[in-house]
């Protein structure tokens, strides 16, 4: 039954379609540095560029920003590989593994009579999920992914919603 689920679908993306899309989500992100352990939420938006490689395997570029918050900001760039698995004629889900770049700018302010000296900073890690999407029609596609980055600035879980087109 399980090989009768991988194989359905007569709509499934073919080898080199190639689709670009916008998503917008959450990023929790928990951080722990010597005694101190903060937990911090920011919303965040992006765009995606994928490509088929086969009927089951593609590999996507995404960049997601997300806007000042608490005066840091960050833009994370990220290459993942998925493995599609058709459920149905429109619906698949996908686990993925990547790699992200996290490029962090906080600002200089006041708190009190301190000052504290913004900084710019990177970091880079692996990237674990799964993902659904849904084909509108032969097209247009929604998707969900969730993403756990371990080590990435601390450990973050990522979850974001977007909209996509297939050439």
């Amino acid at each position: 039954m399980f090989v009768a689920l991988l194989s359905m679908s007569t709509q499934a993306q073919e080898k080199g379609d190639f689709a670009v899309g916008l998503h917008a989500g959450a990023t929790m992100t928990e951080f722990e540095f010597l005694n101190v352990k903060e937990n911090t939420t920011q919303f965040g938006i992006g765009a995606f560029a994928q490509y088929n490689l086969s009927n089951h395997w593609r590999v996507e570029l995404e960049g997601n920003y997300h806007p000042m918050k608490d005066h840091v900001s960050d833009f994370l760039l990220g290459l993942n590989v998925h493995y599609l698995i058709n459920l149905s004629e429109n619906f698949k889900i996908y686990p993925l593994l990547g790699y992200a770049a996290a490029f962090v700018h906080s600002e200089t302010f006041t708190e009190g009579n301190a000052t504290i000296e913004g900084d710019d900073d990177t970091d880079g890690g692996i990237q674990l999920g799964l993902g659904a999407q849904y084909n509108l029609n032969s097209n247009w596609f929604i998707s969900c992914d969730y993403k756990y980055q371990p080590g990435l600035f601390g450990d973050s879980h990522v979850v974001m919603g977007g909209i996509g087109y297939r050439f």
